[in-house]
């Protein structure tokens, strides 16, 4: 397996690369992030050493398990192995799963509501970079805040919450076997990412658009993305 990691580590990151130049962007710009839904730890510590130093868990629980120490001292946090490697939370996150979470992830890409902001704020005594997630597609599965709704959660965490550094946003297109369906909705995206980004207390530091996955990163990318979270082709 760690085989198989390795050469699509490298094929995927000459993928990024192509698609980056042939949009007129520099390569990078764009970071690469391991959803590791799909593999055990063995798995990702195969993909930090073939070099993505960006991995991402969906479960609070699963990335206890799968990242953090063991009670019992036989498992390592993974970031004590590999210093250079950080863990973003890519999933829902339960207010009750805070107080875990802070112990787990260096970012939290999917802030999408205000109780959320508030109780991530209320638990911390380090800055905590985030992102807010936005609902791009009516699908029931698909979490995020909804668009109309995105000025006051911007406004509550720029005025709010001194701890949390809001870094940008991230969102999820429609699953579909054509990736060009994806298309108009990292544009909208990326029109709110460009209207809010001057409203930010910060403007040089939100800078991160989280869009794309493994089937429609290059569109993704096409459209603006400076982070893409690449799943299960790193793994067949």
């Amino acid at each position: 397996m760690s085989e198989i990691i390795k050469t699509n580590v490298a094929r995927i990151k000459e993928d990024v690369t192509k698609a980056a130049l042939a949009s007129g962007r520099d390569p990078s710009e764009i970071n690469i992030l391991a959803a590791t839904k799909y593999t055990d730890r063995a798995g990702v510590e195969a993909l930090i050493e073939a070099g993505i130093n960006l991995i991402g868990e969906n479960r609070v629980q699963e990335a206890q398990k799968k990242l953090g120490a063991s009670p019992d001292g036989s498992q390592k946090d993974i970031r004590e192995l590999f210093p250079q490697c950080k863990v973003h939370m890519i999933g829902m996150l339960q207010t009750n799963k805070v107080n875990h979470a802070l112990r787990l992830f260096d970012l939290i890409e999917t802030v999408d509501r205000i109780p959320l902001a508030e109780a991530l704020e209320k638990r911390l005594e380090r800055t905590l970079p985030v992102l807010v997630e936005v609902k791009l597609t009516a699908e029931e599965t698909k979490t995020g805040c909804p668009v109309e709704n995105l000025p006051s959660l911007l406004e509550y965490i720029w005025s709010s919450c001194p701890h949390l550094e809001l870094r940008g946003l991230m969102g999820m297109g429609p699953w579909d076997p054509d990736p060009e369906t994806a298309r108009p909705f990292y544009k909208k995206l990326k029109s709110l990412f460009d209207k809010f980004r001057p409203l930010s207390p910060q403007p040089d530091t939100f800078n991160t658009l989280s869009m794309g996955m493994s089937a429609d990163f290059h569109i993704a990318i096409q459209e603006g993305a400076t982070l893409v979270r690449i799943g299960r082709a790193f793994f067949e």
